[in-house]
């Protein structure tokens, strides 16, 4: 009776972590935002990601070049933990550069990409979590 009792309580958890792992791909396009000075930090409806591909999400901003950077994040509209996205190493994350993948920590506090505009611009924002990682790039806009 112990045996038969075990191997139940063995399938219950498999079965209730089977459905826990294969509820498929979380939909960010639901409730993050590319935050940052630009917007005063807020949530704002024009800087919600849009799904663009599989695990991939993108919102657009017009940016100004007057050499400073702008400092930014992704995040859901209450800084949640697991949804308040920044930078994962200072030394190789922080700083933002067109085109080039760095990555991201969704259980940021204080850790601000930084991205300095080469010209003054649209650029398009990515937040990519096909990977193991999640990494954030920018691309200019066409």
């Amino acid at each position: 009776m112990k045996k038969v009792l075990g191997n139940l309580a063995l399938i219950s958890v498999l079965a209730m972590t089977g459905c826990a792992t294969t509820g498929g791909e979380r939909d960010y396009s639901q409730s993050l935002y590319l935050r940052g000075q630009f917007a005063w930090w807020d949530a704002l409806p024009e800087y919600k990601v849009k799904k663009v591909d599989t695990g991939v999400y993108r919102t657009e901003i017009e940016l100004k070049a007057d050499g400073q950077p702008y400092e930014f994040k992704f995040g859901d509209a209450n800084w949640s933990n697991g949804s308040n996205c920044g930078y994962l190493s200072e030394k190789d994350d922080k700083e933002v550069t067109l085109n080039t993948p760095v990555r991201a920590n969704c259980s940021a506090v204080f850790e601000n990409f930084r991205f300095t505009p080469p010209e003054s611009a649209v650029y398009g924002f990515y937040f990519d979590v096909t990977g193991e990682t999640p990494t954030v790039y920018i691309k200019k806009a066409n």
